[in-house]
């Protein structure tokens, strides 16, 4: 029988590589918690201490998220007095619409979005969380993307190295601090309704862009958060543009082979795709288990996120849906909806309900499509099960979204503005027809399952390697340190003018000075009467 003392020293090396892990993640939209529990569990499974701290930034009735049981939960709650339920309706009212950036109800949402950086303050002062933090001595923690303030919760507490990490594609913000090539030509900002082939007035839509983004963020966000930490810890406290300059490795929730081609980093890791593999599916409960099994035609699944809820949308996008559905009585339509005001209009094969187990329904063989506004986690949801989609983007990154599911052939994607009953219709029709969109589907799901390295493999393996050698400022390229003139050369440009001028000038004087000289020397005959 082994010893005990043999015992122990069996499992010394293991309880050695264990590291102690802290997830921070915002509580703005469902998803973001569920992204970051996966991360926080697949952690904790590989043998690792792993605590899950959900930072609340508003007063609102959160739903509970499912954390596994070996994932130390902690709910931190900063809210600014802003109440989330007003907020989402105050959302609702331009999200549905194409409203000019210029329109009242676009200044007071933008305004509510920007109160958000006081939710830093109270998360500096928080009684007791620095010092909490502090003596659970953790060896790495992930920063999420919303703001650069935890990056100055991190520094605060003592943490020696982090992580910035995004439930979604890379950050605008987080890119251009860290050095990544961004041409205006082809990479546009994450928020602008447009493909990766652009016209012109397009690419001056995407240099303007940049250029405000350039200018904005700083002064609105990351200034105010710095002098914020000052404020309450001291004069000396770092700039957090600097610290997030240092950061060792970044880590989105994206796919290179279904993300848009652009210029990346040695220090950006791509985990898309984390937990959403057939294998990671639940078996359906009784009730969709057996409606899916009484349709003829197969199943389609509409969700559109926490933060626009469906049940906000315009009255006329409810009947065009409705209508849409009726079209096709031998499939059977799962909608997530909050409110049971459509039982008068919904036909007989659609079934509502307030949750759905969206990636478990398109994990059935007779899932053929999902109608969703285009949240990152939706389009990864029907990529990983291999059905087409129809996007109706509402904001943000959606618009993105949707042209990256049309470019690559598995999509039909929907401007909100021609939201109808007919446009509806046809969506739905041709990703339920269209051979192609099918194949496309699977065969982008295909080339996801085959990645050569996982998504776990990559988020457990880099995450260990970044506790272990903690800083990494020789993957840090130059260009995050240049200033504006020197990234782009323009000194340069202006020198070589420069030079280019003066030699012309010089030359343009010696061709003068040789026809002068010319002119002096040549023979003139004179007229002899």
């Amino acid at each position: 029988r082994m010893r005990p003392r043999s015992l122990l020293l069996l499992l010394l090396p293991a309880l050695a590589a264990a590291y102690n892990i802290a997830v921070f993640v915002p509580y703005m939209a469902n998803s973001q918690v569920i992204f970051n529990a996966r991360v926080a569990e697949t952690l904790a499974n590989a043998g690792h201490n792993v605590s899950l701290f959900v930072i609340a930034l508003y007063n609102h009735k959160f739903q509970e998220v499912k954390v596994a049981e070996n994932v130390k939960y902690h709910f931190v709650n900063i809210s600014a007095g802003m109440d989330g339920e007003a907020m989402m309706h105050l959302h609702s009212k331009i999200v549905f619409e194409s409203i000019p950036f210029w329109d009242k109800r676009q200044r007071t949402v933008i305004r509510q979005m920007l109160s958000l950086v006081d939710t830093c303050e109270n998360l500096i002062t928080k009684p007791g969380l620095i010092d909490y933090i502090r003596d659970q001595k953790f060896d790495i923690a992930f920063a999420y993307m919303h703001s650069f303030c935890p990056l100055g919760l991190i520094h605060a507490a003592g943490i020696p190295t982090w992580i910035w990490m995004n439930t979604g594609t890379l950050s605008d913000v987080v890119a251009d601090v860290s050095g990544v090539p961004l041409p205006p030509s082809y990479c546009t900002p994450t928020m602008m309704d447009a493909s990766d082939s652009l016209s012109f007035f397009e690419r001056v839509q995407s240099f303007v862009g940049w250029g405000v983004t350039r200018l904005v963020w700083p002064r609105v966000f990351a200034n105010r958060e710095t002098a914020m930490y000052r404020k309450h810890l001291g004069s000396s406290f770092p700039d957090l543009i600097d610290l997030a300059k240092r950061t060792p490795l970044i880590m989105a929730n994206t796919n290179e082979l279904y993300d848009f081609p652009r210029p990346t980093l040695s220090k950006i890791v791509n985990i898309g795709g984390l937990g959403m593999k057939k294998v990671d599916s639940k078996p359906l409960e009784e009730m969709y288990a057996n409606l899916t099994e009484s349709a003829r035609d197969g199943i389609v699944v509409m969700s559109f996120g926490s933060i626009a809820p469906m049940f906000l949308m315009p009255l006329k996008w409810k009947q065009s849906f409705a209508y849409a559905f009726s079209q096709f009585p031998h499939i059977q339509f799962f909608i997530r909806y909050e409110k049971d005001d459509l039982m008068g209009i919904l036909p007989d094969n659609v079934h509502i309900s307030k949750w759905l187990p969206q990636k478990d329904l398109l994990h059935h063989p007779k899932a053929r499509a999902l109608i969703t506004h285009g949240g990152y986690n939706s389009l990864q949801d029907a990529i990983h099960a291999g059905v087409p989609i129809v996007t109706i983007p509402l904001f943000f990154d959606q618009p993105r979204n949707g042209h990256r599911a049309e470019k690559l052939g598995f999509g039909v994607n929907l401007k909100k503005e021609r939201v109808s009953k007919e446009t509806v219709t046809a969506a739905l029709r041709s990703v339920l027809t269209d051979a192609n969109m099918l194949k496309s589907a699977r065969r982008v799901r295909a080339m996801a399952e085959k990645k050569p390295v996982a998504p776990e493999d990559l988020l457990v393996r880099w995450t260990e390697f970044v506790a272990e050698f903690q800083t990494l400022d020789h993957m840090t390229p130059p260009g995050a340190h240049l200033h504006f003139i020197q990234y782009h050369s323009l000194d340069v440009m202006l020198f070589l003018a420069v030079l280019a001028a003066f030699a012309g000038w010089l030359s343009l004087k010696a061709i003068r000075s040789f026809g002068q000289q010319s002119t002096r020397n040549s023979p003139i005959k004179e007229k002899t009467s």
